[in-house]
């Protein structure tokens, strides 16, 4: 969204006036709202493909790396 020089300067008034509990908490909302967009209608999520399907097992940490630290 397009705003006005006027706007913009209103805004950043605004936020040097908040205290730092304010402005961190305008932050931490706004970066929530930024992750939680919808994907565009014509996104399409990648298809992996190759290799072989998962043939049972125990997936343990322990077992696919052994005892070496990871």
């Amino acid at each position: 969204m397009s705003r006005s020089p006027q706007d913009l300067r209103r805004l950043a008034d605004e936020l040097a006036s908040l205290s730092p509990e304010e402005r961190a908490r305008l932050f931490s909302e706004a970066s929530r709202r930024e992750r939680l967009r919808p994907p565009p209608p014509e996104f399409a999520p990648p298809v992996l493909t190759g290799g072989t399907r998962w043939l049972g097992g125990n997936l343990r940490r322990e077992d696919l790396y052994g005892d070496d630290g990871r």
